[in-house]
């Protein structure tokens, strides 16, 4: 007798068993058409083990599938107040949706899947953001909304660094929007990833923080610049004598001397700043109007 048949008597019963039971012929074929790499793992159950020991087995391994699959949750009244996917949780809180992001880097239809779950008719995309718009609404379309509707971003927990385990991207949305329409929330970029959205390089949080570049030369800044361990890139611009400037993606390719004017300095991507150039002072900065 061998293993399969311990195991089979075990279950079934039946007379003569583990020869001639039912329940001893179904078994032994199921377990016999198991591939063998899955089979070597199955555990000898103890005599006296019951059929409904099996069962709830079973069961155990169903419920713990069903944890991965979409989950809405209705409220007394029967609208739905809270959904869940593997990219994002939704539930209401006081009066409005919060939508915490569980995958910045999901397909964007498994966020929407979230809120139209909720009936809300909210599309959300997230954009690499240089470190200080991570978490922001860094713009928006929608269209039909109301004075009551609202809609914002931040992180969970607030003042949390995005860099850090347990930090993560949330959107509220009130309860009843009426709007229909997109959202784009800032994310932390992957890596060599090309920001979409950003601020200034020189404020609190960005990689020329505690410096201004603006009006120096060109010189001076990159100085800075490596000093902090930077790449440097440049978007040369041509200054109007009224103000404002122009920029001619064509005209990219010149050299930029050490002399030449830094009037901003934007963070490009990780590691890498671009600064805004023109090889001419003007007496008004071109780029931020003073």
């Amino acid at each position: 007798m061998n293993d399969i048949d311990d195991l089979v008597k075990a279950i079934d019963r039946a007379p003569c068993a583990p020869d001639q039971g039912p329940g001893a012929w179904e078994l032994r074929a199921q377990i016999m058409a198991t591939p063998q790499a899955r089979r070597r793992f199955l555990p000898r159950m103890p005599a006296g083990a019951s059929r409904l020991s099996m069962a709830l087995a079973g069961t155990a391994v169903v419920a713990t599938v069903a944890v991965l699959a979409p989950a809405l949750l209705t409220g007394k009244d029967g609208p739905a107040t809270a959904y869940a996917n593997a990219a994002i949780d939704i539930r209401l809180e006081n009066g409005e949706y919060i939508a915490t992001i569980k995958d910045p880097f999901a397909d964007h239809a498994l966020y929407a899947e979230g809120f139209r779950a909720l009936g809300l008719d909210i599309g959300l995309e997230l954009l690499p953001a240089s470190p200080t718009r991570v978490g922001d609404i860094v713009r928006m379309g929608f269209a039909g909304t109301t004075s009551k509707d609202r809609l914002g971003g931040g992180l969970e927990p607030e003042g949390c660094t995005p860099s850090h385990e347990g930090c993560l991207l949330k959107v509220t949305v009130s309860a009843g929007f009426h709007g229909k329409g997109v959202a784009y929330l800032g994310r932390p970029a992957k890596p060599g990833e090309r920001y979409q959205a950003h601020q200034r390089a020189d404020i609190e949080g960005e990689m020329l923080d505690g410096y201004t570049p603006d009006e120096r030369t060109v010189g001076e800044v990159v100085a800075e610049a490596r000093r902090r361990g930077l790449r440097v890139s440049f978007q040369i611009i041509k200054p109007s004598p009224g103000g404002g400037f122009s920029m001619n993606p064509r005209e990219q390719s010149a050299t930029v001397g050490d002399h030449w004017v830094v009037w901003a300095a934007e963070p490009e991507q990780a590691g890498t700043v671009r600064l805004i150039v023109s090889e001419k002072r003007v007496a008004k900065n071109p780029v931020h109007g003073d």
